[in-house]
């Protein structure tokens, strides 16, 4: 691996770092990571909740599934704050969600 390779994925890291903080942030206000997790467990997206949370692999998470669980209202709330349409900020969130939930593992 190069340096250049070094320096871009540090710089890919640190920027995917800020964007878990802002979201984390704007989360915080709607009921937090947690509360996000607790919605997608109830409507049934439990083993990909797990596979973030657990030792299973990290599945991905689409914005047709995050649309099927979250209010229109959550969904709004969420994009008002981040300052992007509805289907950016839900984007960001599948993007994001599953290293957030790993963050959180205890």
């Amino acid at each position: 691996m190069s340096i250049l390779d070094n320096l871009k994925g540090a710089l890919y890291q640190a920027g995917e770092s800020v964007a878990q903080s802002a979201l984390s942030g704007v989360l915080d206000s709607s009921g937090g990571v947690q509360g996000i997790l607790d919605k997608l467990q109830a409507g049934g997206l439990g083993p990909i909740v797990s596979s973030w949370t657990g030792a299973g692999t990290g599945q991905p998470i689409s914005v047709d599934q995050l649309k099927s669980v979250l209010s229109s209202e959550h969904v709004e709330q969420i994009s008002s704050q981040l300052g992007l349409s509805p289907d950016k900020a839900l984007a960001a969130l599948a993007e994001h969600l599953p290293g957030l939930a790993a963050q959180g593992k205890t």
